[in-house]
């Protein structure tokens, strides 16, 4: 009769928990192993911003940034977020989901009065080299009409913006943040 309980897709959405949070685990594992932060070069205008993956505690926080932008508070705690905050105040993300091998953006929502352009930098930025300690190959971004990936290093794709991220400079070679801080 079928999967009344949704028991299945229960066990499919645990296993894929599961995957993300040994994706993480490896990541700051990584990051102690690399010693932490590493200013990143060609990154002006995004000093002190940090770039993180979302946590429970910051669906408020995305909750308020969603309605400042006119847009219904419920997405934060249905969409994953990377969020960008600076003195511990969480001040834009960029909802995302994962595929094998493939990272995807899509809604920006930023405090308004906090710099759009130098948040999204800083989070098409970010996402990459968290991407990157992930293991995962490549960023996709949606169209974004102003523009914001092209200006850190994605490439056109059809209508999306498209990101190599094994072609992002090593954190090894002092031009990277493991974790996303720009200490400029």
């Amino acid at each position: 009769m079928g999967d009344p309980f949704g028991l299945e897709m229960a066990k499919i959405r645990q296993a894929e928990l599961l995957r993300e949070a040994e994706g993480r685990r490896i990541a700051r594992a990584l990051k102690r192993f690399r010693g932490g932060d590493v200013a990143r070069l060609g990154s002006v205008g995004t000093e002190g911003i940090g770039v993180r993956w979302g946590l429970a505690g910051d669906e408020l926080a995305v909750a308020e940034l969603l309605e400042l932008n006119g847009m219904p508070r419920w997405i934060s705690f249905e969409e994953r977020f990377v969020v960008a905050e600076e003195d511990g105040r969480v001040l834009g993300a960029v909802r995302y989901r994962t595929e094998s091998k493939r990272l995807i953006l899509g809604l920006l929502v930023v405090d308004p009065w906090a710099g759009e352009e130098r948040l999204a930098r800083a989070l098409y930025r970010g996402a990459g080299e968290l991407a990157r300690e992930m293991g995962v190959s490549e960023v996709l971004a949606s169209a974004s009409p102003a523009r914001y990936p092209g200006m850190v290093g994605y490439r056109r794709r059809g209508r999306s913006w498209r990101l190599e991220v094994t072609r992002l400079p090593s954190v090894g070679g002092g031009s990277s943040s493991i974790h996303g801080v720009s200490r400029g």
